[in-house]
């Protein structure tokens, strides 16, 4: 559950695309079953009228290398700071950012992507450095390829002759599908159609980079979480990290987009999770813009009473969480099963589908969830399929009455 003030539901960075549930997610919205409380109080600004958005984060990033990573701690500060060609309004539709407009071949194959003439890159402390170019797409591609981006098998064999550049079968990097067309025309020939390839570009592995930029920082580019060892194209400049204490952002002034940026800073304080109270009060003194609440926690009836009918929940995540049955047990040395008779009695169980399906429906999950997210919440991230029920819909019905 979390407090939340007034920001316009969680649209609050950008009006027309997701930076806000970008950052939202760092913050911890996504959490299951998660609520937010909405304040009556209005959005934290100080004397010169800046808006800013206070909240939490809980684990510190290594690096700031959004090319090469697959950790989350990064991603979601730099895809914050860093554009890709393409990324998802309110409703996850797929809407221009360094790409004005894009158009694919009749076959599925080649998808050619206009940039914009206002992107820019800028420094973290707001200069500009250069335009955003087709090139800096191909130079991330190649980056991210020669330093074995964790992303990488998203594309890999997606991108028509990356593999095999991948796999050092071939070594000129020309012979993969990502072309500079000219300065503001890229281009992708892709192995065979991917109705979901836009998807793909709003991903690390397929960010740019400038490379002017990035031969100049060489081994230092990205490391570690100095603001200054990358540049930025995106709606904020990340301005510290400070580990174990705060990460904070500032409005980048002169981005193409500025005036669907609706806030001026960001600040997340460090949480270790062991105080569940800490945000709550936080919240309730004005420095934190939101906080996650705790069902069970003894301070969380007061908290209802308080703040009554402003508890909203969140959407439930995108997470399912299983029991596999080893049904071919070779090994017994952690069980307390010590006998042949024992052994062989388990072994047999275990291939019982009825016995599996008993243990299945003896587990009460409502029971289970409500520890954490108390009774008005358990069922709330219940579901029996692996996809989300809401994922799509289609003749007026979600998925999950269509595949019953």
């Amino acid at each position: 559950m979390f407090l939340k003030r007034d920001y316009n539901g969680v649209k609050v960075l950008k009006e027309k695309t997701m930076k806000s549930s970008k950052l939202l997610a760092l913050a911890g919205v996504t959490l299951l079953a998660a609520a937010t409380l909405a304040a009556c109080s209005g959005s934290s600004s100080n004397a010169k009228g800046e808006k800013t958005f206070s909240y939490i984060y809980e684990t510190d990033p290594d690096n700031l290398n959004y090319l090469t990573t697959g950790k989350a701690a990064t991603a979601n500060i730099t895809s914050n700071v860093i554009d890709g060609l393409l990324e998802n309004d309110r409703y996850g539709n797929f809407v221009p950012s360094m790409a004005e407009d894009w158009s694919v071949s009749k076959d599925g194959l080649t998808y050619t992507y206009t940039l914009r003439k206002d992107a820019k890159w800028y420094t973290s402390e707001g200069e500009e450095y250069a335009e955003v170019k087709a090139q800096d797409f191909v130079t991330g591609l190649k980056y991210a390829a020669d330093k074995k981006s964790d992303g990488l098998y998203l594309v890999q064999e997606s991108i028509k002759g990356l593999d095999a550049y991948v796999k050092g079968e071939i070594t000129d990097f020309s012979q993969v599908g990502i072309k500079a067309l000219d300065d503001y025309t890229v281009q992708y020939t892709l192995n065979k159609p991917e109705s979901f390839w836009n998807s793909k570009t709003t991903m690390g592995v397929l960010a740019p980079v400038n490379e002017e930029f990035l031969n100049s920082k060489g081994d230092d580019f990205a490391k570690g979480t100095d603001p200054s060892s990358i540049l930025y194209n995106g709606p904020f400049l990340l301005k510290s990290i400070v580990a174990k204490s705060s990460v904070e952002f500032e409005k980048n002034p002169n981005y193409w987009d500025k005036d669907n940026v609706h806030l001026d800073k960001v600040k997340l304080s460090f949480w270790d999770g062991q105080d569940t109270n800490k945000p709550t009060e936080a919240f309730k003194d004005g420095s934190f813009t939101m906080a996650r609440l705790f069902p069970t926690s003894a301070s969380y009836s007061e908290t209802e009473k308080t703040f009554k009918d402003n508890i909203v929940y969140t959407q439930q995540d995108s997470t399912t969480y299983l029991v596999g049955t080893n049904i071919d047990r070779q090994s017994y040395k952690y069980t307390s099963k010590t006998t042949d008779e024992e052994k062989v009695s388990t072994k047999k169980a275990l291939l019982n589908k009825d016995f599996r399906q008993a243990i299945a429906f003896g587990f009460d999950r409502t029971a289970y969830a409500s520890q954490v997210n108390g009774a008005s919440g358990a069922t709330k991230l219940l579901r029996n399929l692996f996809v989300p029920p809401t994922f799509v819909q289609a003749d007026g019905k979600n998925f999950g009455e269509l595949v019953k």
